[in-house]
């Protein structure tokens, strides 16, 4: 791992970083805790699909998180007309008809566009989307009425089986799709599952329960237990018939009361006590397994629900626990399923249970989750929620959404150095003392336990986490432990520190709050202390502006001035956020943009997109890592016109999703540009003195010649190679007669 470089001190008011974070911990306090590791323990191998995401805005995800596997769902994509790629918003926008995920007139451009990424990005698996609730979009001309409900002009219906010969081009022109002409268009195109091109698998549609709300032009009325596994089951028959491989996936429910009883539908009451279920979950399985039995080929191969933490939406504590509902036996939640539904705590168990009873062998999904937060509350939670799966045997997870925190709860487990270095692949026993302060899982890969990777949470806002990390029964002795880090008021992962292991056993010390990858080794030599983050040679400036009507520019947009563009770390915008009709609730999706240079020289305009809610005082923050997006790659470049626009997007509303004239106004009253420099990063400064100089040039002479000790390697390694030798100082007298 190689850290960036930064430059001399800004000449402003600075403030060390651990003073301008609000949550560090108090001065000496701590709390002990223990962390036992048995290597000789259970070993349960864990699915590399649980490192997943749903189709992101910017393809760029997909090669910065390292993810393995990509969902192209959600509620567009139950009216998607693959033919035409028209699709409907439902209830989350104005029942809009329009060309949202694509205006290609090339048949199936969203999931061809689905495997050029994943492709692109060397992503194993990837799964699509088909259409279950009836009709799909026949036009791109916005908002459809009520009265424009289907059966009607606006809508395509969908059918499932064609009944004659499968077309490569589509009939545009009869009203209808089918859907056995998708899947196969798909193959002929894309190739089978068994491609790296082709779709692994295929979701029997996107949250059925829902339809009467999200879709209600198509689907007015509530889906029935016995509609949705009669079309489950006819849908997935085609894909075993012409892609046998490929998996099916389904019924992609929303939430609990989705598993519990179907959210109400009228047949269920006797379906259950016909069938002696004791949730809905129980009946799908029965259907699936019953017709998979009968047409001789498996018709369900995972189990998909959706997952977002009710406990998690009411405070920052309670999402820091929330993820124990679904592993923790006797764990009661903050929120109604806390309450009233202890019967089937905790859920993944639960329904497992259902899987061993009902339908042996079927995999289990978690295709939408997120358990939200914009701190590091998210970075915790979705750090504990990856080792939850783990554990409890999860075929994959794709999560819905997300921020630099969430992901960065992914990236301890996918690219914790910055080198995609991974989290093991076969979990090992580990408990804490307590789970409600600390979270671990462990992992090696294979039956090799010279590497152990420990994820480790802090889940005290203000106290240090001493933690002993026993390593018990292992066939290895280990020397040494990485630590890397996501703390303070930043959503990136550092290498705190490099410890020394005796007698199998580590100690570590975690800030307050945060997460942790550790990796423990039985070689001293894996790791390069010189890449430890030295948080005392962090500074930071701090420009506030608090009159931003005195920043509106000749569009009406805000635009700040940026003084220092390398070393632009974040800024932090206050707004209200008003609605003219009154809603109770909505939001507003903005951009700060910009126009940058890349190191060669190339200029592009680019954004970072965030979003305000509705209320006063909202607060967003966005970061600068060094990394925009152009054309899907991630490219690193500095801002070259010395200012960043605060765009308005789009909003949504209460009143404006009812149909009703809604304007959402984004006040801001406070913005807070934050630089970042390192002391002592000063390019070939190796004795740390703030300046480069003569006596730089002798300290690293004396180190390649006798072996005398330097301050700061990275500083003096001017030709970037990671190592020290004669070249640099080469380069060191050359730059200095220069000077």
């Amino acid at each position: 791992m190689k850290l960036k470089r930064y430059g001399a001190l800004l000449m402003a008011v600075t403030l060390p970083l651990a003073m301008a974070s609000p949550l560090v911990h108090a001065e000496g306090t701590a709390y002990s805790m223990n962390v036992t590791v048995d290597l000789s323990g259970e070993h349960k191998e864990i699915s590399p699909y649980i490192y997943g995401i749903n189709e992101p805005g910017e393809q760029a995800l997909l090669g910065e998180l390292n993810i393995s596997a990509v969902r192209q769902g959600g509620n567009r994509l139950t009216a998607y007309n693959w033919e035409t790629n028209a699709s409907n918003a439902g209830s989350d926008w104005y029942f809009s008809s329009d060309t949202f995920i694509s205006d290609s007139p090339v048949p199936g451009a969203a999931p061809r566009n689905l495997s050029a990424a994943c492709e692109k990005y060397d992503v194993g698996y990837k799964f699509t989307t088909l259409q279950l609730a009836g009709y799909v979009s026949a036009d791109t001309n916005g908002t459809v009425s009520e009265e424009e409900a289907a059966p009607s002009n606006r809508w395509n219906e969908v059918i499932f089986t064609k009944g004659s010969a499968l077309s490569d081009t589509p009939d545009l022109t009869d009203g209808v799709v089918y859907m056995d002409e998708y899947v196969n268009y798909l193959v002929k195109n894309l190739g089978d599952s068994s491609t790296s091109t082709g779709m692994q698998g295929y979701s029997l549609d996107n949250e059925p329960t829902l339809w009467q709300h999200t879709h209600s032009r198509i689907h007015p009325d509530p889906v029935t237990v016995t509609e949705l596994s009669e079309k489950s089951i006819e849908v997935a028959k085609i894909v075993k018939s012409i892609d046998p491989n490929a998996e099916v996936f389904g019924p992609a429910l929303y939430g609990y009361t989705a598993y519990d009883h179907l959210a109400g539908t009228d047949d269920w009451t006797a379906i259950k006590e016909e069938g002696n279920y004791h949730w809905y979950l129980d009946s799908y399985l029965d259907d699936m397994k019953k017709a998979s039995d009968e047409y001789g080929t498996r018709l369900l191969d995972v189990l998909d629900i959706h997952y977002y933490t009710e406990s998690g939406r009411e405070s920052t504590e309670d999402r820091l626990q929330s993820v124990r509902t679904l592993y923790e036996k006797g764990f009661v939640e903050n929120s109604w399923i806390g309450q009233w539904c202890q019967e089937n705590i905790p859920i993944l168990p639960t329904i497992q249970k259902s899987i061993d009873t009902y339908f042996p062998g079927t995999k289990l999904a978690i295709s939408e989750y997120n358990f939200g937060g914009e701190d590091l509350s998210a970075t915790i939670a979705q750090a504990e929620a990856l080792g939850c799966y783990a554990d409890a045997g999860v075929y994959l997870a794709t999560l819905w959404g997300g921020n630099e925190y969430i992901y960065a709860g992914i990236k301890l487990y996918t690219n914790y150095d910055g080198n995609y270095s991974t989290f093991g692949d076969t979990l090992v026993p580990t408990v804490t003392d307590d789970v409600s302060l600390a979270s671990s899982y462990s992992a090696i890969n294979g039956n090799d336990d010279s590497v152990v990777t420990t994820m480790l949470t802090n889940k005290s806002f203000t106290q240090e986490e001493n933690a002993i990390i026993t390593l018990k029964n292992s066939s290895s002795d280990y020397e040494a432990a990485a630590v890397y880090v996501v703390s303070g008021d930043s959503s990136e992962i550092r290498l705190l520190d490099v410890v020394d292991v005796a007698d199998n056993t580590v100690h570590v010390t975690l800030p307050a709050y945060s997460a942790a990858m550790i990796v423990i080794s039985d070689d001293a030599s894996d790791f390069d202390e010189s890449d430890i983050y030295d948080e005392s040679k962090v500074q930071q400036t701090i420009v506030t502006f608090d009159d931003c009507d005195a920043l509106i520019n000749a569009n009406g947009n805000i635009e700040i001035p940026i003084t220092d563009p390398e070393h632009l770390k974040k800024i932090i915008l206050t707004a209200d956020v008003t609605s003219s009709a009154g809603s109770a609730w909505g939001g507003a999706g903005c951009a700060l943009c910009t126009n940058v240079e890349t190191p060669d020289g190339t200029q592009f305009w680019t954004s970072k997109s965030y979003s305000m809610s509705l209320g006063s005082n909202q607060t967003a923050s966005v970061e600068f890592d060094g990394t925009f997006t152009n054309d899907e790659e991630v490219l690193e470049a500095v801002i070259y016109d010395g200012k960043i626009e605060v765009q308005q997007w789009y909003a949504y509303s209460e009143q404006g999703n009812l149909g009703l004239e809604d304007t959402l106004t984004v006040n801001y009253t406070n913005i807070q540009v934050i630089y970042e420099t390192v002391t002592g990063s000063v390019i070939g400064d190796v004795n740390s003195d703030g300046a480069f100089s003569i006596d730089d040039l002798i300290m690293l002479k004396r180190w390649l010649h006798c072996g005398e000790d330097i301050t700061d390697r990275q500083a003096g390694d001017l030709c970037e190679d990671e190592k020290l030798d004669v070249v640099d100082l080469c380069l060191m007298k050359r730059e200095l007669l220069n000077q």
